[in-house]
């Protein structure tokens, strides 16, 4: 398997990461589209996200993902279109398509996102990677080291746990909950605590600017709401405890999970884990003291990979620019299709 262009593709629940094998050209927007009740598309990726939640009754902006998986085809195809054409390098000379999708998932939403790229380019040049070994793989991981290594990526949507070893997956697990169940976290603490309702932008502007786990910097962020009690615009002082106390539970719940993966471990691939250690990926992995309260809950070393948010990305790259590993950990239509995946 050897193509002279080829293209990674990592589509995200919150952002779409597109790059060639070089990585000389990279395209990096969220995954949002905004539509007219007319079926007209108004904007797409970054630019449907700044009109997100200021839309008027006829334009609804959304991502076209659900809980980590496609759930409107269509949308999903209108997105990955308008940014592959966004840069007119991406579609010339018919390129092969290599895209993350997540492990744990059904062989009908597999299909899903075979079914976005179907109309972009020809059947045969696209090929599905499992996320769990592209996100492994993304961090330097050998597929030929008989070592376990375990993962965890904390996505917006959902959390991937994934151990490795000798080029396969032992376990994995993939959890409902991500970014943005911590933003939804913050948006019901909110409306308790101040009586105070917010937008999903500004429980990101909180997570960013606020969240910590455990212990972190006391600070504050004055945010703008609309009033439970009045129904008016106004505005509130949010500290970064309030915060921190918010999404504490979605923390304990994400530990919880990586313990069971732990304890459901043979002792030889455990004592692997338990001398170098698990890598946190994905966004919310930056979330201040995240790293050092896990080890503390699970008793393990953790650290978080460079640049946590290309992991998959960097991951996909790999595969599609050595043959063997795209001869080992790649599938296509016929593997969905004929043979178990």
């Amino acid at each position: 398997m050897s193509f002279n262009h080829a293209l990674a593709i990592d589509f995200g629940t919150d952002t779409i990461k597109i790059s060639d094998r070089k990585n000389r050209v990279m395209i990096c927007e969220k995954n949002m589209i905004a539509i007219r009740d007319d079926g007209k598309v108004m904007a797409v990726g970054d630019a449907a996200y700044d009109m997100y939640e200021k839309t008027p009754a006829n334009i609804k902006a959304g991502c076209p993902m659900a809980h980590g998986v496609i759930a409107e085809g269509k949308n999903a195809e209108r997105v990955l279109t308008y940014l592959l054409k966004k840069n007119r390098r991406f579609l010339s000379g018919h390129p092969a398509m290599f895209i993350a999708v997540p492990r744990d998932i059904s062989q009908v939403e597999k299909r899903a996102y075979y079914n976005v790229l179907c109309n972009i380019v020809q059947e045969r040049k696209i090929y599905l990677v499992d996320k769990g070994l592209a996100d492994t793989i993304g961090v330097g991981v050998s597929m030929e080291s008989p070592r376990a290594s375990m993962l965890v990526n904390i996505g917006a949507g959902t959390t991937e746990i994934c151990v490795v070893a000798g080029g396969r997956v032992l376990i994995s697990k993939t959890l409902p909950v991500g970014g943005r169940a911590i933003d939804e976290e913050i948006i019901k603490m909110v409306r308790r605590m101040f009586q105070v309702n917010i937008s999903e932008k500004t429980a990101v502007r909180l997570k960013n600017r606020l969240a910590y786990v455990e212990h972190g910097p006391e600070d504050q962020l004055e945010v703008f709401g609309i009033s439970t009690l009045s129904g008016l615009p106004v505005t509130t002082v949010v500290p970064s405890e309030a915060v921190s106390d918010a999404l504490i539970g979605i923390v304990d719940q994400i530990a919880a999970e990586m313990k069971g993966i732990l304890d459901r471990l043979p002792p030889q691939f455990y004592h692997d884990i338990l001398t170098a250690g698990l890598c946190l990926a994905g966004g919310s992995s930056l979330i201040v003291n995240l790293s050092d309260y896990m080890r503390k809950k699970l008793s393990v070393p953790i650290s978080i990979v460079r640049e946590p948010g290309l992991t998959t990305l960097r991951g996909v790259q790999a595969i599609m620019s050595h043959p063997a590993l795209g001869e080992a950990f790649t599938f296509s239509l016929k593997d969905l299709n004929g043979k178990v995946v």
